[in-house]
């Protein structure tokens, strides 16, 4: 080919001492030894079979290497042409389209209340006289400038005006509570269904996640009340129809009794059966000085009992298969005893006064 006598390479002596460092190093790119053995190669009169067959390489690559070496030396040789779509947009554009990611977009006209690459698009055209960027140069404008545009998370914001006082109160029983006081957390898991699978769940194999059928079947619905003990971890549950004002009355009286301490701190939520004369007589008979503590509105975070509800949900509840309520009774008791025997307390350290005043979580 002509090519090889068109660009002779013709080296110094310190540039082929540099040729062939990088030619037999391990820490610069394939790139560079490559370029490199190509040079060295046709500096001692190789031909380009030889150096097609030594190097690996194509024709077009030994005439490009040999051009830019002949055109500009070897700094000319790592110099890449610029690959892809030329840049045709204006800073402006990117700005734009980073504010519009973070605005409501039927604010902007659009009919849709969430973000996606199309609709970005959709946006473009009816702003902009230019063609829309691609996709991909959406994405990257918006994930270097660290937007998440097709995700909106919910959150909860408490409203009540006391909410510092009564997050203080639980904390402190939680943390502070004397030596002679209980202290117990009360809720309840209303609608809670007995459902049995078509068929069975099949569990994880290798390569493949394990497989639960859609169709199911509903075997009646129950109310599981739970208390906790905070001290001890200890959790004692009963099922009942629902959850009115005498049903709470009834089962907190027997746990209040229960507890061998005369100095009782019940946690419990907002509820107003929770709080209904019913469950205070029920109390005050037990003959113990009972404290009810509720936790703030929308603050169920407080309670600890949500958390071994949030155990119970993952460990047993997701995934069970309940012929019927007594078959979902024996499952829930089964765990409940296998947890007490293994019961230790929550490590709490939340406090309000340890850290900056936030309602919303």
């Amino acid at each position: 080919m002509a090519t090889g006598t068109r660009y002779p390479v013709v080296l110094s002596a310190d540039l082929r001492s540099l040729l062939e460092k990088l030619a037999g190093s391990r820490t610069t790119s394939v790139r560079q030894r490559r370029n490199a053995r190509i040079l060295l190669l046709r500096a001692d009169q190789a031909g380009y079979q030889e150096i097609l067959d030594e190097v690996g390489c194509s024709r077009d690559v030994v005439a490009r290497v040999c051009r830019r070496f002949a055109q500009g030396g070897w700094p000319a040789v790592g110099r890449e042409a610029a690959r892809g779509r030329p840049w045709c947009h204006e800073p402006t554009d990117r700005e734009d389209v980073l504010a519009w990611a973070q605005t409501n977009p039927q604010a902007l006209g659009l009919p849709v209340t969430r973000w996606s690459l199309h609709w970005l698009q959709v946006l473009w055209r009816q702003r902009k006289s230019t063609p829309p960027p691609a996709r991909e140069t959406l994405r990257r404008w918006l994930r270097t400038a660290k937007i998440c545009w097709f995700s909106i998370r919910s959150f909860c914001r408490s409203s009540d005006p006391d909410w510092k006082t009564k997050a203080t109160a639980v904390c402190d029983a939680y943390l502070h509570a004397p030596a002679g006081w209980a202290v117990l957390s009360y809720d309840q898991k209303p609608h809670l269904q007995a459902l049995s699978r078509a068929w069975p769940t099949r569990y994880a194999q290798p390569n493949h996640a394990g497989q639960r059928p859609h169709e199911y079947k509903r075997n009646g619905i129950t109310c599981v009340h739970a208390v906790l003990d905070v001290r001890s971890g200890r959790f004692q549950f009963a099922f009942r129809d629902d959850h009115k004002g005498p049903t709470i009355a009834a089962l907190l009286h027997d746990w209040v009794e229960a507890v061998p301490e005369r100095k009782v701190i019940v946690v419990l939520d907002n509820l107003a059966a929770n709080h209904c004369p019913p469950v205070q007589a029920a109390l005050t008979a037990t003959g113990k000085l009972v404290l009810l503590l509720p936790v703030p509105t929308h603050s169920s975070w407080l309670n600890q009992i949500e958390r071994v509800f949030a155990d119970l949900q993952r460990e047993l509840l997701d995934h069970a298969d309940a012929r019927s309520l007594a078959s979902l009774e024996a499952q829930l008791q089964a765990w409940v005893d296998y947890r007490n025997t293994v019961a230790r307390p929550y490590h709490w350290n939340y406090h309000p006064s340890l850290v900056q005043f936030k309602t919303a979580h």
